[in-house]
């Protein structure tokens, strides 16, 4: 090799350490928003049997035709295709290139387009944390342990490149109560490998005694509660002897006070229609007396689906909904700006979208405190119009309630036959034992071994 390459080489190599540095001042201490998705519960609905149910109350769910057909079904990605979930474990999201066979890339894209509308820097680190989706507190338990395993490496990552990591969680039904477990498993970890949760984001979750006292750990810097009243699944669950059904909201009671860094938020949605066709009306009035007199309203609370789910999903999700096909969650932002910019605002409250006058209202969740009411845009129509267009072009094709019915009940089938199997096998197993051959001498006549002492004379 001739000087002049040499001297080339040198100074191309001098350059990119030269870049590096500056990469590295650039990224230096700069915040940088992790948003990690955490589904919930897996296809309960047929498992609602007597015998199941007694195992669930028990918590002793692991052999059970549930546990094993919930285990195929959730390996299965035809079940990616409606909501923010991929496979076991943390994995990242490709915003940048959504696609028909899954439907977080699409849900992370509109959440951030809604993000950066409310003034929040550009951030491409979304993640789906995958977990079994049994209902059992103590696998919930078990599983928040990777959950923390797998933060706790991003963290150490990120740090290392030179970002100051902030941590969001967003917990949806159960994924919020396995969330919330990591509070359970901060207090069990050496300091080196504690960190902070600055925003967990609960939607739909049960709110249970098992662990809602958990939102006081200290791991959680600011906890946010999402709810409906039109969310029927949200207190079903009364999978427990320590109690009868779940809650919505969490509530105070003897040794276990509301933090302050909680806040509930029910959400409200409400469209208009004439209610007659003698007056014509060129857009809705914005005196209130005149909107009540001649407009009725209409409820559009979302459902528990509604929270989470694609609009394509074959759940409960109505065609009429007024953000289809979107979720709520994709509109959070929205919400947590308007909290965080006001210090007055309440941390029990209800925020009142009226998609039709395009705003948002936030008011104290007891009507009879009247001190605070404040009224905002809600989202820029144009975007709104872009993310559902945008959305649309990703429906799956194949995705119908017969494939899904197929999917879910063949893996009951395949569970079934294996237990099947396994009962089989295991009496014929002990039968062998029973019916030992000849061949094998026991020594049943012998007399009874006496050591190594000598016998007696």
């Amino acid at each position: 090799m001739n000087n002049a390459k040499l001297f080339i080489l040198l100074l191309l190599a001098s350059q990119k350490s030269i870049n590096a540095l500056k990469d590295a001042k650039t990224t230096e201490g700069k915040d940088l928003w992790v948003t990690v998705f955490i589904h919930g519960s897996f296809s309960l609905r047929p498992h609602l049997n007597f015998q199941n149910i007694i195992k669930m109350l028990t918590d002793s769910i692991e052999e059970s035709v549930y546990y094993r057909s919930t285990e195929i079904n959730r390996r299965d990605p035809f079940f990616y295709k409606n909501q923010a979930i991929a496979g076991l474990g943390l994995h990242r999201i490709d915003i940048d290139h959504p696609h028909n066979n899954a439907a977080a890339p699409i849900l992370a894209a509109s959440f951030e387009e809604v993000s950066k509308q409310a003034g929040n820097p550009a951030s491409n680190q979304y993640y789906t944390f995958g977990w079994s989706g049994l209902v059992s507190n103590k696998l919930r338990y078990l599983e928040s342990a990777f959950l923390h395993q797998d933060l706790e490496a991003l963290i150490k990552k990120l740090i290392s490149e030179g970002f100051t990591p902030k941590i969001r969680l967003i917990g949806y039904s159960h994924g919020g109560n396995l969330a919330l477990q990591l509070g359970a498993l901060h207090t069990t970890k050496p300091i080196s490998k504690q960190f902070s949760i600055d925003e967990l984001l609960l939607i739909g979750t049960p709110i249970q005694v098992e662990t809602d006292y958990l939102i006081n750990s200290p791991i959680f810097k600011k906890v946010y509660n999402f709810y409906s009243r039109a969310d029927q699944v949200q207190t079903l669950d009364f999978f427990s002897f320590k109690r009868f059904f779940s809650r919505k909201k969490f509530s105070k009671r003897r040794n276990f006070t509301l933090p302050e860094k909680l806040t509930q938020i029910r959400i409200k949605i409400t469209e208009y229609e004439p209610k007659s066709d003698k007056y014509v009306f060129d857009q809705l009035p914005q005196d209130p007396k005149a909107l009540r007199k001649h407009f009725k309203e209409l409820n559009y609370d979302p459902g528990h689906f509604e929270l989470w789910f694609m609009g394509w999903t074959i759940l409960t999700y109505r065609t009429t909904f007024p953000l289809q096909p979107l979720p709520v969650l994709t509109f959070l932002p929205i919400f947590l700006k308007y909290i965080q910019i006001n210090p007055d605002t309440p941390r029990d409250l209800v925020a009142h979208i009226k998609p039709q006058f395009n705003t948002i209202e936030f008011m104290p969740y007891h009507t009879y405190k009247k001190h605070f009411r404040a009224k905002f845009p809600f989202i820029d129509t144009a975007l709104l119009k872009h993310m559902t267009h945008h959305a649309s072009k990703f429906v799956p094709d194949d995705y119908n309630i017969n494939i899904y019915n197929q999917k879910v009940y063949g893996a009951i089938n395949i569970a079934e036959y294996e237990w099947r199997e396994i009962r089989r096998l295991f009496m014929l197993e002990q039968k062998k034992k029973l019916q030992l051959p000849a061949s094998i001498n026991m020594h049943t006549n012998d007399s009874a071994y006496k050591g190594h002492l000598p016998a007696a004379s």
